[in-house]
């Protein structure tokens, strides 16, 4: 059975895997930055690198590419001991860049730390297991009339959370 202080971790690694696909959707760098400590390593198939450098690369990387992306983190098995977890969280991510699509899926492999009474990244290692392009040529615009997905500032996200 968890205690209370494994539950209270679960229930915080939880909140950063989805702040982590937030940031990463929402090219929101402090956001990213949020989920790693200042030492964190990211190896990611594009990047191998300090987690905060990954955030400038992936946000930077993001809006020049133009495209847009949705992160679901689906399950995670989280082991906690102490003050560190070793945490295996699957995902799918869809991207849409230049008119392509692709759907990825994998793992995020974390270990998890928590210093200062803040559970965050410590290393992360980004696995792809699946990969493949998706109907070529289409868009996914068909929800012309719906708020749109965007970067930070221009996603209604943001319009939402400053009412708070």
């Amino acid at each position: 059975m968890l205690t209370l202080e494994e539950i209270s971790g679960h229930i915080e690694i939880r909140n950063v895997l989805a702040a982590y696909a937030r940031g990463v959707d929402r090219w929101d760098v402090e956001t990213l930055k949020s989920c790693y400590h200042d030492d964190a390593s990211d190896q990611h198939t594009m990047f191998n690198g300090n987690g905060h450098d990954f955030a400038d690369f992936i946000v930077d990387h993001c809006s020049k590419a133009g495209g847009i992306s949705q992160h679901h983190v689906t399950h995670s098995h989280i082991d906690v001991s102490g003050d560190r977890a070793n945490v295996e969280s699957y995902y799918i991510a869809f991207f849409q860049v230049d008119g392509q699509m692709l759907v990825t899926s994998g793992r995020y492999l974390d270990r998890f730390e928590r210093r200062n009474d803040a559970w965050k990244i410590a290393r992360r290692v980004c696995t792809i297991d699946l990969s493949r392009p998706m109907f070529p040529n289409e868009s996914w615009d068909g929800a012309r009339d719906f708020p749109k997905i965007g970067p930070k500032g221009v996603d209604p996200l943001y319009a939402l959370l400053a009412e708070a």
